[in-house]
């Protein structure tokens, strides 16, 4: 009896001991389990911490790890104007009329020669402003010089009136069509010889400086008015606001124009001043001057 006693205590001795051993089996596994959750929580932590790979065009750049620089804007410096600007274009001949076609832009504006055998393209629109409240325009570059050469003027007792300033080219078109076929019906001539006549009073669109904005008829379009005191305040002072008398007596077969007292054409101070002492007409001085135009 007391054997089986001691025998059924061994097994419990022994069952309690594997039992024991499990148990710790159990806990060692479990707490490696937690030590590879949280080492793999900690390296998806810093997988997401790293800088992005971009991907642009499918090729693959890797990022930039500098900080991105401000540009600092730098000044430009404003370049002196040249004493002697670039007027010459390109030569391209419009195959209607058979005349040079002349890119008028920034640096040649004030000295661009348009005529008989130059024209603009009929595409260009100069930017107008009014002259005071004439309903008269002029190139917005150019209408202050004409009010203050009217004021000037006006202070002397001389009154310039706007007769004439900006047309356009359709109305520059029509107006030389009208004095053609008057030519025509009057002289009885052809269209070719009457066409050629009238280019000698109104150009053909295109060719003419009012197309341009860049002058004025003052006060009227009469031969008389060369012996008008506005014509002679004009002679003496118009070049101290950038104007020249653009069609000069006596440079008719230069400038292909006849003697136009009212005409008065802006170029600018510095080159009205010269052109005025040189006596020249304003494609003589540039061919002195050698500048293309």
């Amino acid at each position: 009896m007391k054997k089986n006693s001691d025998f059924k205590f061994i097994i419990i001795i022994i069952v309690l001991l594997v039992l024991a051993v499990l148990g710790t089996l159990q806990l060692v596994n479990k707490k490696q389990s937690t030590l590879q959750e949280t080492s793999t929580t900690a390296d998806s932590t810093t997988q997401t911490t790293e800088a992005p790979v971009s991907v642009i065009d499918n090729s693959i750049t890797e990022p930039s790890t500098t900080e991105p620089t401000t540009q600092v804007p730098t000044e430009t410096s404003a370049t002196e104007p040249s004493s002697v600007p670039d007027t010459s274009t390109e030569a391209v001949t419009n195959p209607e009329t058979g005349r040079l076609i002349v890119e008028v832009n920034d640096s040649n504006w004030q000295l661009v020669v348009v005529n008989g055998t130059r024209e603009f393209p009929s595409t260009y629109k100069p930017e107008l402003d009014e002259i005071f409240d004439t309903g008269k325009y002029l190139d917005a570059r150019v209408a202050p010089h004409y009010e203050e050469m009217y004021t000037a003027a006006k202070q002397d007792g001389i009154i310039l009136t706007p007769y004439s300033a900006y047309r356009s080219y359709e109305r520059q078109k029509n107006n030389y069509n009208h004095l053609t076929e008057t030519y025509m019906a009057d002289y009885n001539l052809s269209r070719e010889e009457a066409a050629k006549k009238a280019a000698t009073v109104i150009l053909p669109p295109g060719t003419s400086e009012h197309n341009l904005g860049l002058c004025m008829d003052i006060c009227n379009v009469y031969d008389s008015f060369v012996n008008q005191k506005e014509y002679t305040w004009l002679t003496e002072n118009a070049y101290r606001y950038g104007f020249i008398l653009r069609y000069p007596k006596g440079k008719e077969d230069v400038t292909g124009i006849v003697f136009e007292p009212w005409h008065w054409r802006y170029v600018g101070v510095e080159w009205a001043k010269q052109i005025r002492d040189s006596g020249l007409c304003l494609e003589e001085f540039l061919d002195m001057q050698g500048i293309a135009y």
